[in-house]
């Protein structure tokens, strides 16, 4: 039987990161604010952030809200390199695959509504608004 019609091989280097919910590495200090958008892309949003200095301190690749199926990185960031880059990857991952979505921006003070639809503003804006408004300290602890 293929491994794409239920049976899986357990483990190995194959098995997406996205399987499980991420609790991450604690430690450091950081802007904190929450990211939401496409369970799609969930990998490759954990790999800009962190590839960028920002770090998940907590991730689901698949949670629902309101009925929606979404992805949820909670970061912890001190610096912003990252977000030129996720801006970048985005545009071109809508021009390979014609689905538009959009990213919501959650500070941890308001975590029912969005603050910001990054699709609304650019990267300078949206790093703006972080450096003014989120709260600067370490991830929570459990």
């Amino acid at each position: 039987m293929s491994p794409l019609l239920g049976r899986r091989k357990s483990g190995g280097a194959k098995q997406r990161q996205s399987t499980a919910t991420s609790d991450a590495h604690r430690g450091g200090e950081g802007y904190r604010f929450t990211l939401k958008g496409s369970p799609r892309h969930y990998d490759d949003v954990v790999r800009i952030l962190e590839n960028g200095g920002a770090q998940v301190y907590f991730g689901e690749a698949l949670t629902y809200e309101r009925g929606a199926a979404i992805a949820l990185w909670r970061v912890l960031a001190r610096d912003f390199a990252w977000l030129p880059e996720l801006y970048a990857w985005w545009a071109e991952s809508e021009r390979v695959e014609p689905v538009q979505v959009t990213f919501h921006l959650y500070l941890p003070s308001e975590l029912k509504y969005p603050a910001l639809d990054l699709r609304e503003h650019l990267p300078e804006e949206v790093e703006a608004f972080i450096r003014q408004n989120a709260p600067f300290g370490p991830a929570p602890q459990k």
